[in-house]
């Protein structure tokens, strides 16, 4: 059986076993400690159907291979409607002149359908980012990971022995097209790991980055994981191990990522 069925396989049992449906809150109970945490908007790369709340902003800062630095800002202008922008540099934290990325990049999202106790029926969120990862190629106009482009996806809640927990799939459609233009799937999965600690995952089927340049793409897919530490309720420090397939021809290791998100109100 091939990974991607097994993937498939493991969430859609996952979901069926212990799905238990909930607000769209993050609100959890450990102990008499009370976890009241922003929605989750991405896993890693990918987004959920997570928003920030009407009046709040978050940071998001990501460090990337060979000392490059990524930070987006996003803003939620109501719960259902979020915009932000996004930038980067490679050779950042090296001591050589920086390789600024050509651009500013773009968010937006807008959420279509509340997850509802009585609805039986996944959150839903339309959105746009042209913020990829790693390093910018300028000659194939594009990031080494591609950006996600437009999208649609839908995000599950449920309790999970007693962890909140959300499953995640979607559709999107990269605009860093030069070689590959062929949409993509993606599937996500976060868990609460005790009061603090949040466990997540996301595979990219990588069906629009898996033809001519295997620098890209060698069709495995993209695996990655990672774990979240929320320092206080909206202050995260998180590790990321990212491409652990080697999907690329010239990953001599999986990359490994630090990322610090901080989440503010204007009020």
């Amino acid at each position: 059986m091939s990974l991607r069925n097994v993937l498939i396989a493991f969430m859609l049992v996952t979901s069926s076993t212990f799905a238990q449906q909930e607000s769209t809150s993050d609100d959890t109970l450990y102990a008499n400690v009370i976890v009241n945490r922003p929605q989750l908007r991405m896993t890693i790369d990918f987004p959920t159907a997570g928003m920030l709340p009407r009046g709040t902003f978050d940071i998001d800062m990501r460090t990337y291979p060979i000392g490059g630095v990524q930070a987006a800002l996003r803003i939620g202008l109501n719960d259902r409607f979020m915009v932000g922008i996004g930038y980067g540099a490679s050779r950042m934290l090296t001591d050589v002149d920086p390789d600024w990325n050509p651009k500013l990049e773009f968010v937006i999202k807008l959420r279509l359908h509340e997850e509802l106790a009585d609805d039986n029926f996944p959150a839903i969120a339309v959105g746009y980012n042209s913020l990829g990862y790693g390093n910018y190629d300028s000659d194939n106009d594009r990031y080494m990971v591609k950006s996600t482009g437009f999208y649609v996806v839908f995000s599950e809640n449920f309790r999970l022995y007693d962890n909140s927990t959300g499953l995640h799939w979607g559709v999107n459609y990269s605009l860093e097209n030069k070689v590959d233009n062929d949409p993509n799937v993606f599937m996500g999965f976060n868990t609460d790991v005790g009061p603090n600690m949040v466990f997540l995952t996301e595979y990219d089927f990588a069906l629009n980055d898996n033809k001519r340049y295997d620098v890209y793409g060698l069709g495995r897919g993209f695996l990655n994981l990672g774990l979240a530490w929320y320092i206080t309720d909206d202050l995260s420090l998180e590790l990321d191990l990212r491409n652990l397939l080697r999907n690329r021809s010239d990953a001599a290791a999986i990359d490994r990522e630090i990322r610090l998100v901080y989440v503010e109100y204007f009020y």
